[in-house]
C-alpha cells in the first residue's frame, strides 16, 4: 500500500518550513526530515560543510549481502518565494487544494524529499537482499554550491556506484546533460573625460560589446556529438564596467557561460574562447571560474534500465531516456565517476514562480517507481 497521506503530510510540513537558498538557515528544514526519519526507526546523519554549517541529511539502508551502492538524492532547499501578494495562498502554508500541494518548494523538490523519506522507511522495514541504499537530502542545491552532495561524497569516502536525482516532472528519464565552462573576462581601457575634445581614452566597454556581438551567433568547431544533436552553446550573461556619465570606462568585466558536449570539452572550449577574446583584445584577461564535463549514461546501463522499467510499470506508459541541455548535479557526480539519472518525479506547475504546486495524484507512481527501481538495481548481479 502506498502511504499517500503520510507523504503529503510530511511534504506539507516541509513546505511550511521556509528554506529559501541564501535567505533561510538550513537547520530547521533539515531538522524536520531528520526528526521524521528518526521517529520512523531510521538513523539519519546530519552532514556539515567545511565551515561546520549543516547542509544535508543522509540515511543508509544496508542490505543482507554486499553489493552496489545506490544514492537517491533530492534537494530540500528552494528558490526564493518572491512577492507573497502574488500568491493565492501564503507561499509557506503547505496548503492542499484541488488535488495539489501549494507552496514554495512543493514541486522543487519537497514532494520528492517526502517521497524518498518514505522509500527509505519502506526498505528499513522490508529489508534489502543485496547492496546499500543511500537517501540524501541536500540543503545547498539552489545556491549552486551543491554543498550537500559535496559533503556526502566527503562523508562516504567512496562514491556510490550510481545515483538518481529527485527533480519534478515525468516526461522522461534524463540520462545525461551538457557540461559547462564559466569564465570571467577582463577588458582594459584608458580612462578619460567623456567630454574631452582631444584625449578620448579607450573605452573598455566597447571591447566588451565587440566580444559580446561575436558570441551572439557563435561559430563552433565541427565537433559533432551524436548524444547532443543540439551541440554546444555560448552566452554572455553579464557585462559590468564604468562609473557615472563623464568617465570613459577603463575596465569591463564579462561573464561567459559555455555549454559543453563530450566532443567539445573544457580544453577545447578554453582554446576557442581564447581565440575569440584575443581577436578583440590581445591583452584581455581570461579567468576560468568553474567547469563540469558533459555526461551520458548509456541506455543499456543497469541504472537506466532499472528506472526505465520501473517508471513504465508505475506510470502505465513507456519511458525513454534522453539528454538535456542544462547541467545538473549529475555533472558533478559524473566528474566523480558516478552514473546518474534524473528520475521521473511529480507532475507540477509554476516552479520558481507564484503558486508553485505539486500534483498529489502523481505521488503514488513516483513512490512505486523508486521502490521498484532501487530494488531492481541493487538486486541484479
Amino acid at each position: 500500500m502506498i502511504p499517500i497521506d503520510s507523504i503529503v503530510e510530511l511534504a506539507s510540513r516541509l513546505v511550511a518550513t521556509p528554506s529559501c537558498a541564501g535567505i533561510d538557515p538550513p537547520q530547521p528544514v533539515l531538522s524536520v526530515v531528520q526528526t521524521w526519519l528518526a521517529e520512523n526507526g531510521l538513523a539519519p546523519r546530519l552532514l556539515d560543510d567545511p565551515s561546520g554549517k549543516p547542509v544535508a541529511v543522509l540515511v543508509e539502508n544496508v542490505g543482507a549481502t554486499p553489493g552496489p551502492v545506490l544514492c537517491l538524492d533530492a534537494c530540500i532547499d528552494t528558490a526564493p518565494a518572491g512577492d507573497p501578494s502574488q500568491w493565492s495562498a501564503p507561499p509557506f502554508s503547505g496548503t492542499v487544494r484541488d488535488g495539489r500541494l501549494l507552496g514554495r518548494g512543493a514541486a522543487d523538490s519537497k514532494a520528492g524529499v517526502a517521497i524518498l523519506a518514505h522509500v527509505a522507511r519502506h526498505f528499513a522495514k522490508s529489508g534489502l537482499p543485496r547492496g546499500t541504499l543511500h537517501v540524501l537530502f541536500d540543503a545547498d542545491e539552489h545556491t549552486g554550491r551543491f554543498g550537500g552532495v559535496r559533503a556526502y561524497l566527503e562523508a562516504v569516502g567512496r562514491p556510490p556506484d550510481a545515483a538518481s536525482l529527485g527533480y519534478p516532472g515525468n516526461a522522461g528519464i534524463v540520462a545525461g546533460s551538457r557540461g559547462f565552462l564559466r569564465a570571467r573576462l577582463r577588458f582594459a581601457g584608458i580612462a578619460a573625460h567623456s567630454g574631452d575634445a582631444e584625449r578620448r581614452g579607450v573605452n573598455a566597454l566597447t571591447k566588451a560589446a565587440a566580444f559580446a556581438l561575436r558570441l551572439a551567433d557563435p561559430v563552433f568547431p565541427d565537433v559533432a556529438d551524436a548524444a547532443f544533436p543540439f551541440g554546444p552553446a555560448a552566452t554572455v550573461t553579464r557585462i559590468e564596467g564604468g562609473e557615472g556619465f563623464s568617465v570613459v570606462p577603463d575596465l569591463a568585466v564579462c561573464h561567459v557561460d559555455i555549454r559543453l558536449t563530450r566532443s567539445f570539452d573544457a580544453a577545447q572550449a578554453t582554446r576557442w574562447l581564447e581565440q575569440i577574446v584575443h581577436a578583440v583584445d590581445a591583452e584581455a584577461g581570461i579567468e576560468i571560474v568553474d567547469s563540469w564535463p558533459a555526461y551520458v549514461v548509456p541506455r543499456d546501463d543497469r541504472l537506466v534500465q532499472s528506472f526505465t522499467h520501473a517508471a513504465g510499470a508505475a506510470f502505465g506508459r513507456p519511458f525513454a531516456a534522453d539528454v538535456c541541455g542544462p547541467s545538473n548535479i549529475g555533472n558533478l557526480l559524473a566528474a566523480h565517476g558516478v552514473p546518474t539519472v534524473c528520475a521521473p518525479g511529480v507532475s507540477f506547475g509554476n516552479m520558481h514562480a507564484a503558486d508553485e504546486w505539486a500534483d498529489i495524484a502523481s505521488i503514488g507512481p513516483v513512490y512505486a517507481m523508486y521502490c521498484e527501481a532501487a530494488l531492481g538495481f541493487l538486486s541484479r548481479p
